[in-house]
């Protein structure tokens, strides 16, 4: 049987994405489209003019329907510390976090396949140590698309990179979504859940603690470590995309 490890870690490509800078020490309504070359947002410290739009764009509520994707709040203290270390709010009331993003939907069969027009999410917030700058976290707890944006964006990799990445995984491009328009904290790549978990193992090494909540307590030992030649190739195993692409039927 295929370990987990192995799914998440597979044979690297013959060249990486080039590595970043190290890191550490009621609104408009939103647009999905197809992945394209277009640039990650550019700001995503938050302010109170920001804060003020997000608060009309998505009231915050408790949870509607089935939730596929909870968050992982019951951890170990190994767990908790690392949570701690990244600053995270609101851990463990991230299930009464919850936010709808209304979209239109660029492609016709999206709504569709979901059922849904809008997005219902859980959200939760954290820092590198250090840093003032403020990262939220997005998934949608039913059909488990995460926010892709912050993670690259805290990674300190180039605004092109989440286009390269998709490049480098065929079939994944199909099953990930933009979102332009409304709030810049909902705006992004989208990704099916077991494919963001596997691409984000591939980079996050630094930022793992911080996202426990989203992937759980194994999370931190599925990331490859940065002096890993692996690190930071971004390519996932074929099998995962196809199991998501799967997956997404059933929604």
């Amino acid at each position: 049987m295929v370990s987990v490890a192995s799914l998440l870690n597979p044979d690297p490509p013959p060249a990486p994405i080039p590595e970043p800078r190290r890191p550490l020490g009621s609104p408009d309504r939103l647009t999905i489209s197809s992945p394209t070359d277009e640039p990650v947002p550019t700001t995503e410290k938050t302010d109170i003019a920001q804060m003020t739009q997000d608060s009309q764009m998505a009231s915050r509520s408790r949870s509607k329907g089935t939730i596929n994707f909870p968050p992982f709040e019951d951890v170990d203290d190994s767990s908790l510390r690392e949570i701690r270390r990244f600053q995270v709010q609101n851990f463990g009331s991230i299930r009464e976090t919850c936010r709808r993003i209304p979209y239109n939907s660029g492609k016709k069969d999206f709504s569709q396949k979901t059922g849904r027009e809008s997005f219902e999410v859980f959200q939760y917030e954290f820092r590198l140590p250090g840093e003032d700058t403020i990262y939220t976290v997005m998934w949608d707890y039913y059909i488990g698309l995460v926010r892709m944006t912050p993670f690259f964006k805290c990674c300190k990799y180039s605004k092109t990179t989440p286009a390269k990445m998709l490049g480098l995984n065929p079939g994944l491009r199909d099953i990930t979504h933009s979102i332009t328009g409304g709030s810049i904290k909902a705006q992004g790549y989208w990704m099916p859940y077991h494919c963001a978990k596997a691409v984000c193992a591939t980079f996050c090494h630094d930022i793992a603690g911080a996202l426990i909540p989203l992937f759980g307590p194994e999370f931190p030992s599925l990331c490859i470590p940065r002096d890993n030649p692996r690190f930071g190739h971004m390519v996932i195993d074929p099998q995962i995309t196809e199991a998501s692409a799967r997956e997404a039927l059933r929604f």
